[in-house]
C-alpha cells in the first residue's frame, strides 16, 4: 500500500512546475571531480536522508542536449562509488560507497528536479542543456509545497572527490596547456580595448549584480563597494567608479545595442586593475534571451602552487577568454566567433553579457577552473568590501547599424565624412537628390533631408557625445561625437 502511495504522489509531484527556492544546489566553481568532455557542462547532485549527506558530480558534454540517463550511466561508468538501480523512466535506489559513506535510499522513493523545477518527464527521456543542474532525493528528506507541486532538499551540497583523492590537479585530470596569449598593455600585439578607443559603438545601459563573499570561506560577510550604476555606460581611467562582485559575485549586463558576431573582436570587458599583474579575473557568458548563457572556453595557464596574494604575480600572457586580464582604462576584448556554433546562442543577437568572478584561491575544495580543468590562481584572499573582480564597464565593438545585416557590408560601402571624430559641424559627401538619415547609436532617427549638394554640412553640436550614424542609399558613415 505505501509503494501504491508513494507512486500516485510521484505522479502528481512529477509534473509540478512550481520552483522550489530553498532546493540546496551547488556552482560549477566548487565541483571537484569532473567527468567527460566538451565545452557544455551539467551538474548532478544526489541528497540521501539517512544519514544526511549530499554529493555533487560534474559532467561534460559536447552535443548541445543530454539525457539525464546519458549523464548517470556516464558517472556511474567512471566512478565506481556511485550505482543506481533503475529503468523504464524509474529509479528505485541510489547509491554511494566509499570509506566514509555507505549510502543508500533502501525504503525511500527516489525523484529529481532540474534547476529547481520537478522534472516532466522519466530520467531516460528527459534533456538537459549546458549549465543545468539535475538534482535527485528521497521522498521522506525532501520539503513540499502545500499543494504538493515542488518539493526541494535542503542538505548542504559537498562537491565528490576525484578517484585520486580530492585534489584535481594530477595529470589524468588536467590537460596541460603551454600557449602563451597576448601580455601586458603597450606590449607587442597586445589586445587590449583603450576606453576611449573610437571603434566603440555603445555601453551596456543596465547592470544587476548578485554580490558574493569578501572570502568564500566566511558565511554572511559580503563585499559592498560601488553600485550597479557603476558598471553602466563608459569605463575610464579611474580606479574609483566600479562595483565589485566579490567571490563567487555575478553581473548581468544588458545593451540597447544588441551585441551582434562581426569581424574581430565583438565587445570588452573593463575591470580597475592598478597595474599589469594584480588581476582580478571573472568568467564570460553571453546569452540571446537572458535564460540560456554559453560560457567561453577560459584559459588560465597561471602556476598553481604557491597562491597569489594581494602583492599580484599574474603574466596575462597565460591568461584567455577571462575578463579583467589588463589595467585599469583597458578592456579583455572577447570574439562571438567562438562560439557560433553553439545552438542555444544567436551570435547575431547577444543581449546578456554575464560576468561571474573567479575565485582565486589554490583550495581545491574552493577553485574556480578553468575549460582544462586548470585552477585559476589569483590574488586570494580579498577580505574587504571591494573584494573580487570590480566592474568598470563593457562596450560594445559590432552591433546595431541602420538598414545593414552586416558590419562587413558596411565596411564596403561607407560615407566619406570628416572630420570624424567631431566636435560641430561634419561634412558629408552626398549624392544630389537622395534622402540622407542620421541615427543615434540606438537607431532612433534624429534627422531627415533630401541631400541638394554634393557635399552636406550636418551641424552635431546638439548632440551628446556618442557615436551615431549616417546614412544614405544603402551607404553608411559612423561618426563619433566628441
Amino acid at each position: 500500500m505505501k509503494k501504491i502511495l508513494l507512486s500516485l504522489l510521484f505522479v502528481g509531484l512529477f509534473f509540478g512546475t512550481m520552483k522550489a527556492q530553498d532546493d540546496a544546489t551547488i556552482s560549477a566553481d566548487q565541483i571537484q571531480y569532473w567527468i567527460g568532455e566538451g565545452s557544455n557542462q551539467a551538474i548532478l547532485i544526489v541528497s540521501w536522508c539517512s544519514p544526511e549527506v549530499a554529493l555533487a558530480w560534474g559532467f561534460r558534454f559536447e552535443n548541445s542536449t543530454l539525457l539525464v540517463s546519458e549523464m548517470m550511466d556516464s558517472i556511474a561508468a567512471a566512478d565506481p562509488r556511485f550505482t543506481y538501480e533503475g529503468g523504464g523512466g524509474t529509479i528505485n535506489n541510489i547509491f554511494y560507497h566509499d570509506e566514509e559513506y555507505d549510502l543508500s535510499m533502501d525504503g525511500d522513493f527516489p525523484m529529481y528536479n532540474v534547476n529547481s523545477l520537478m522534472a516532466q518527464v522519466g530520467y531516460e527521456s528527459q534533456e538537459i542543456v549546458n549549465g543545468d543542474v539535475v538534482k535527485w532525493g528521497g521522498y521522506a528528506c525532501g520539503i513540499f509545497s502545500e499543494d504538493w507541486s515542488s518539493c526541494a532538499w535542503t542538505t548542504p551540497v559537498l562537491p565528490v572527490s576525484s578517484l585520486g583523492g580530492s585534489d584535481t590537479t594530477t595529470t589524468d585530470t588536467v590537460i596541460v596547456d603551454t600557449t602563451k596569449y597576448d601580455g601586458a598593455v603597450g606590449t607587442e600585439g597586445c589586445q587590449a580595448i583603450f576606453c576611449q578607443d573610437p571603434a566603440i559603438l555603445g555601453w551596456a545601459t543596465n547592470c544587476q549584480i548578485e554580490r558574493g563573499l569578501q572570502d568564500i570561506t566566511v558565511p554572511n560577510v559580503f563585499v559592498s563597494y560601488g553600485a550597479e550604476s557603476d558598471a553602466v555606460g563608459a569605463a575610464t581611467e579611474s580606479t574609483m567608479d566600479v562595483v565589485s562582485l566579490g567571490d563567487s559575485g555575478v553581473a548581468i549586463l544588458t545593451f540597447d545595442i544588441p551585441i551582434q558576431n562581426g569581424d574581430g573582436y565583438d565587445f570588452a570587458i573593463f575591470e580597475n586593475s592598478l597595474n599589469d599583474s594584480f588581476l582580478e579575473l571573472a568568467f564570460v557568458e553571453v546569452s540571446s534571451d537572458g535564460v540560456n548563457y554559453v560560457r567561453f572556453p577560459a584559459v588560465s595557464n597561471t602556476p598553481a602552487d604557491v597562491q597569489i596574494d594581494n602583492n599580484g604575480g599574474t603574466d596575462p600572457r597565460d591568461l584567455h577568454n577571462l575578463a579583467g586580464k589588463y589595467r585599469v582604462g583597458w578592456g579583455t576584448p572577447f570574439d562571438l566567433d567562438e562560439l557560433a556554433d553553439n545552438e542555444l546562442l544567436d551570435v547575431n543577437n547577444v543581449t546578456h553579457v554575464k560576468l561571474i568572478d573567479v575565485i582565486g584561491s589554490i583550495d581545491p575544495a574552493v577553485a574556480s577552473r578553468d575549460k582544462n580543468n586548470h585552477i585559476i590562481n589569483d590574488p586570494y584572499p580579498t577580505n574587504f568590501a571591494s573584494g573580487g573582480f570590480d566592474l568598470d564597464g563593457v562596450c560594445v565593438l559590432n552591433g546595431w547599424t541602420p538598414g545593414q545585416t552586416s558590419v562587413s557590408e558596411y565596411e564596403t560601402k561607407p560615407l566619406s565624412v570628416h572630420p570624424n571624430p567631431c566636435t560641430a559641424n561634419v561634412t558629408v559627401e552626398t549624392v544630389l537628390g537622395e534622402t540622407v538619415v542620421l541615427y543615434n547609436s540606438v537607431g532612433t532617427e534624429l534627422m531627415r533631408v533630401v541631400a541638394s549638394e554634393e557635399r552636406m554640412t550636418v551641424n552635431m553640436s546638439a548632440y551628446p557625445a556618442g557615436i551615431y550614424f549616417i546614412q544614405q542609399n544603402g551607404r553608411v558613415a559612423r561618426i563619433v561625437k566628441m
